[in-house]
């Protein structure tokens, strides 16, 4: 999808022809897209911000349903932006027509209402600018195959390429911004209160280890009081002359 995002945009500030809806169109013949998806559990419950991912996780791809609507969802979203780009193109009703086929037959297949919305919104689309190519082609002499540029039927007052995808990026970040949830910022009570309770509990810390030190430490007072210890008779026997063992070293 990022490979995607940036021949898109590298075919919006040429102002080229930079076809990417063969992968797209791909992406819904994959198996797990006809799969029950597996139930969300601890484990495998991971909330997917794709422009953030480099790729899925190892296991389960594809399997989970946040992972699967995700996933379609940007499909049809990069889908849309290219059938967008490429309106005001002569060859756009022909351009169309794999994208229409494929859509009608996975609107078939699918039993995701969402998903079904979003091929039929697509097709509408599609149909909708090839109706508009159609009219404007049949005013010009020339053959669809002999004109070069790009955005021959654009009126003058219609943004360009350039301009539309910018828009539809701007868009699109302030749909993700606005889905996102917002964090609320802390009073100043509520900081105190934080830092309050951060210091009792630094504090509760200090005592217990002061306390745990203190139980280390205790000495026996009967063991000091016992004076008869230290009337106790050396058992080590009179007479020993050391000296002797010296003398013969």
């Amino acid at each position: 999808f990022h490979c995607i995002r940036l021949l898109q945009q590298l075919a919006a500030s040429t102002y080229s022809f930079i076809p990417t809806t063969s992968v797209l169109l791909e992406t819904l013949d994959l198996k797990e897209v006809e799969l029950k998806p597996k139930k969300a559990n601890k484990s495998n419950r991971v909330v997917v911000r794709l422009p953030l991912l480099v790729k899925l996780p190892k296991e389960d791809t594809l399997r989970t349903m946040e992972q699967l609507d995700t996933c379609i969802s940007e499909v049809f979203v990069l889908l849309n932006r290219e059938v967008d780009l490429y309106r005001y193109s002569p060859g756009y009703p022909e351009f169309t027509v794999r994208i229409c086929q494929r859509l009608r037959k996975f609107s078939k297949e699918t039993k995701n209402g969402r998903w079904r919305a979003f091929s039929k919104g697509c097709i509408e689309m599609c149909n909708r600018y090839s109706e508009y190519a159609i009219k404007q082609r049949s005013l010009v002499s020339e053959a669809p195959k002999d004109i070069k540029r790009l955005e021959f039927l654009k009126p003058q007052n219609a943004p360009d390429m350039k301009t539309r995808y910018e828009t539809a990026v701007g868009n699109e970040k302030r749909l993700q911004a606005a889905s996102n949830p917002v964090q609320s910022v802390p009073t100043k009570k509520e900081t105190a209160k934080q830092l309050t309770l951060e210091a009792e509990k630094k504090e509760k810390t200090v005592k217990t280890k002061k306390k745990q030190t203190k139980k280390m430490v205790v000495v026996d007072q009967n063991s000091l009081k016992n004076v008869d210890v230290l009337e106790e008779v050396d058992e080590v026997a009179e007479g020993i002359d050391w000296s002797s063992d010296e003398d013969s070293e």
